[in-house]
């Protein structure tokens, strides 16, 4: 039903999202992010989209990009405790440990 509605509006940041996440329900990882990829760019206003795709992403292997998407939506949304907590995880994950530190300052300052 979410292709076919594509298929009328192809430019549905919300239609790619809800293909996306059914297809990540489905294991099927490297289509959903190809979708949820689309929802982002064509919302980036919507840090949750971002979000999301950022943790497919990371969550497919490909652990670098998905830093770089978050600091991105960082940039754009810098209030953004969801992303900060995202930036904080996968720095430390990855062996970042002062890269995590700087999120982690920024989201201390949030909510002291």
């Amino acid at each position: 039903m979410l292709r076919r509605a594509l298929v009328s509006v192809e430019d549905s940041a919300d239609l790619h999202h809800a293909l996306g996440l059914s297809l990540i329900r489905q294991k099927r990882a490297e289509a959903a992010v190809e979708e949820l990829r689309l929802a982002a760019s064509l919302a980036p206003q919507n840090s949750r989209y971002v979000y999301v795709y950022a943790v497919a992403l990371h969550s497919t292997g490909h652990p670098e990009q998905a830093v770089m998407t978050l600091q991105g939506a960082q940039n754009a949304h810098p209030n953004n405790v969801e992303i900060l907590n995202a930036l904080i995880s996968f720095n430390r994950d990855a062996g970042n440990q002062a890269q995590a530190l700087h999120y982690a300052r920024k989201l201390k300052l949030l909510s002291p």
